[in-house]
């Protein structure tokens, strides 16, 4: 028979070999979690820090289980029959037992209120499931804490899932470091092997890069920490992408799987099913997150067809190789850098299997671009315009999959100049520029396709105001036009030749161009590029002065337009019009015209468009009298031409504008107006837009004497910079639901509707108290 090693089973509790580091939320909510439930299961990616986090937990818990603590690792076993006897041995149970049973077991733990620890339960699921199941159904004061890479899927199980830990944005500033988990770590990690090592001035941008680059992950953080030993900074976070092995070899201790991050890729790899593991590598063409739609067009075949692809995901999240993201309705699954390169690894095994799934991902983004911006009158262009934005990561890999694979260049020039629309709206006009340069040096034979990306080659150059460089692009494409009799070539080339002679401030002949072009769109049936021709007519009739010929331009484009449900050509439209009211002394039009064009571009993320529409509100409040007003548009103007890399003085007209409404706004005094306009300038997008509406202001105050509190103005300060719910709750060590509380509170209190009005208030608010300290 077995014995019993005593009343309690002994604390068995590895020893720490290094500071716990960062996860101060999850270790507090982990903790509360295990006073009130008998089974939580930590669950994330391999090298997430799992096993550190339950340890802490059952280290801090300890007070709660008066009779002990018992931990066992089940990762290096190879017989699920074996479970029961490690459980014994770490509870200190001895006898001459052939095999401890799960029912054995129970029989000895008894009514005792103890902790049992089950670490890496992945590689032993079903039998890890069988013993928990018995103990918790026998042993009412047993509490198990698991780790795991997959579920247990045993009734009431409490899953805690852990995301890699928070790192900074590229443009966060030194001050914000500390409040970044991955920076606090791999910080930690490298002074263990470079005692000076300091966060600094000088290398906090590489840090941030770094912790990026590897997505928080603590595995791969500690591991890239042992390599200053050996690298500068500069030189692992330019190796770290050319060189996915950088980090393996990096440390000797500990156990295999977490030596390198190949050996902890490779054990969550043989943990999948041969169908999640197919999946798994055809995943790894995509950059970013990926929608079921994309999945399953891009990775299904006979050996993966496309109706198991669902089930498949769901898998692949359940097993933590994929991260589920959902917003706005859309649900989104993205791979982690050190993942995503693990597959790219076993789809670059058969290099004709890389060029066929890299291939069909570039046809599919390519066959989105087309839909969204030819196929525009179906009534979803502004759906897809929202999901493009998301899609940028995407969009890039297709383009330079295009770029570097042979005989691709003619697509690649398809795909970057059907991207237009996309490269204004975005307000990445520059990258769009880049890679149509690209593009043009390798597909250099005659074709339509050339004209074409000649042509935005040449209207994102006008644009930037680099004429020089559009006008030799735009003969080019002409000559090809000749060459090749291209109509539809014709048409754009001399929309092309309008918008440089509007930057050119020769308005006659842009007019007749612009006139030109519209026809040349409309006999060929082109009525996207009829309808963006069109609002470029009317924009260039105001500048004119001709508002008769601004009226007409509008309603042709509101025909056009409105009843599709296109809203992006609809907004220039509304724009011209409004700029149009304001020459005519007629304020209140002006107003209410550019109001509603700023509304049409805000869900758009029209960058380019917002600041263009802050620029008119700011043209129209200096001249009606409201210099402070205009003060602040001018500077949130500046701030998003400045983000963009832009200017208003592209267009002389616009710039003699900006020139008269500046002057007037200074009326306020030169101290005023500066504080005013750098109130503006420091406003993210959201805010300004806010604040253009009206949706918020200075004058914006709580009613009853109502303050908020000091956890609310926290929270309103990091909503304002624009902050998700669970970024706050990271930041703060809060949860989801109570930041989301905190929202809701604060959005009631102030009277407003909307996150961008409680981050515009915040702006004032800090504006209001440095006028006060300076008054």
């Amino acid at each position: 028979m077995a014995s019993s090693a005593g009343n309690a089973p002994s604390v068995g509790l590895p020893a720490e070999s290094s500071r716990f580091v960062g996860r101060s939320r999850e270790l507090k909510q982990l903790s509360n979690l295990l006073t009130r439930a008998r089974l939580v299961t930590v669950t994330g990616v391999g090298g997430a820090g799992k096993t550190r986090l339950a340890l802490q937990a059952a280290r801090r818990g300890r007070q709660a289980f008066p009779d002990g603590t018992a931990y066992v690792s089940v990762a290096d076993l190879q017989d699920g029959e074996l479970i029961g006897q490690l459980v014994a041995g770490a509870m200190g149970l001895t006898g001459a037992m052939h095999r401890w049973t799960a029912d054995m077991l129970a029989v000895q733990i008894g009514d005792r209120r103890m902790l049992l620890v089950l670490d890496n339960c992945e590689q032993m699921v079903g039998p890890c499931a069988d013993l928990v199941d018995t103990l918790l159904r026998v042993n009412p004061r047993l509490t198990i804490l698991t780790t795991s890479r997959e579920l247990l899927a045993v009734p009431g199980e409490h899953t805690f899932p852990i995301l890699p830990l928070t790192v900074p944005a590229p443009d966060c500033p030194l001050e914000a470091f500390g409040q970044y988990d991955a920076v606090e770590l791999f910080v930690e990690r490298a002074r263990s092997v470079l005692p000076t090592f300091e966060l600094s001035s000088s290398n906090h941008r590489q840090v941030a890069e770094l912790c990026r680059t590897l997505d928080g992950l603590p595995l791969a953080l500690e591991l890239a920490a042992v390599r200053l030993r050996a690298l500068s900074l500069e030189q692992i976070v330019e190796l770290l992408i050319a060189r996915p092995d950088l980090l393996d070899g990096a440390r000797r201790g500990g156990p295999l799987r977490h030596r390198t991050l190949t050996a902890s890729m490779g054990w969550s790899y043989d943990l999948c099913e041969p169908k999640e593991q197919l999946l798994w590598s055809r995943l790894s063409v995509f950059s970013g997150a990926v929608e079921l739609d994309a999945a399953e067009a891009i990775c299904a075949d006979d050996d993966l067809p496309a109706f198991e692809i669902m089930l498949l995901l769901t898998s692949l999240v359940d097993k933590s190789i994929l991260i589920r993201d959902e917003a706005e309705g859309r649900v989104r699954y993205r791979l982690l850098q050190t993942i995503r390169q693990f597959g790219q690894s076993i789809l670059e095994a058969s290099p004709a299997a890389v060029l066929t799934w890299r291939r069909r991902h570039r046809d599919w983004y390519l066959e989105v671009v087309r839909q969204t911006f030819l196929d525009w009158r179906t009534g979803s262009r502004n759906e897809r315009l929202r999901i493009l934005c998301d899609d940028i990561a995407n969009l890039r890999a297709a383009l330079e999959f295009c770029v570097e694979q042979p005989g691709e260049s003619v697509a690649g020039l398809t795909l970057a100049s059907s991207l237009y629309h996309y490269w204004l709206l975005t307000g990445l006009i520059g990258e769009g520029a880049y890679w149509l340069e690209r593009m043009l040096a390798t597909a250099i034979a005659a074709s339509s396709e050339r004209i074409r990306a000649l042509y935005v080659a040449a209207s994102l150059a006008t644009v930037r105001g680099d004429t020089a460089s559009a006008e030799p692009m735009l003969d080019e494409a002409a000559q090809l036009c000749e060459q090749l009799d291209a109509s539809e070539g014709r048409a754009y080339v001399t929309e092309g030749r309008g918008l440089l002679a509007l930057v050119s401030d020769d308005t006659a002949l842009a007019s007749e161009l612009f006139a030109d072009a519209i026809g040349q769109f409309e006999a060929r049936d082109d009525n996207s590029a009829a309808a963006f021709a069109n609002a470029l007519f009317g924009i260039v009739s105001m500048l004119r002065g001709e508002s008769e010929k601004v009226a007409e331009a509008h309603i042709r484009c509101e025909r056009m337009t409105v009843p599709y449900g296109e809203s992006w050509i609809w907004s220039f439209s509304l724009w011209a019009s409004g700029i149009d009211a304001w020459n005519r002394d007629d304020t209140d039009t002006a107003l209410e015209m550019l109001s509603a064009a700023l509304r049409l571009k805000r869900p758009l993320q029209d960058r380019l468009g917002v600041a263009e529409c802050l620029e008119g509100l700011a043209w129209v409040t200096a001249t009606a009298g409201q210099l402070h007003r205009a003060a602040v548009l001018l500077g949130a103007a500046d701030g998003v031409w400045q983000r963009m890399g832009m200017s208003a003085a592209t267009v002389p007209a616009f710039r003699r504008n900006r020139e008269e409404s500046a002057k007037l706004a200074r009326r306020l005094g030169l101290r005023p107006f500066q504080t005013a306009h750098r109130e503006g300038r420091q406003m993210t997008v959201e805010a300004a837009v806010a604040y253009a509406l009206k949706e918020s202001g200075p004058s914006f105050t709580m009613g009853d004497g109502v303050k908020p509190t000091k956890r609310e103005r926290q929270i309103a300060e990091l909503v304002a910079e624009g902050r998700s719910n669970q970024e706050i709750a990271d930041t703060l060590i809060l949860s989801r639901r109570t930041v989301e509380a905190h929202v809701q509170h604060l959005l009631t209190k102030l009277g407003f509707g909307s996150r961008s009005q409680i981050a515009a208030w915040v702006v004032h608010q800090r504006a209001a108290a440095e006028q006060d300290s300076s008054a």
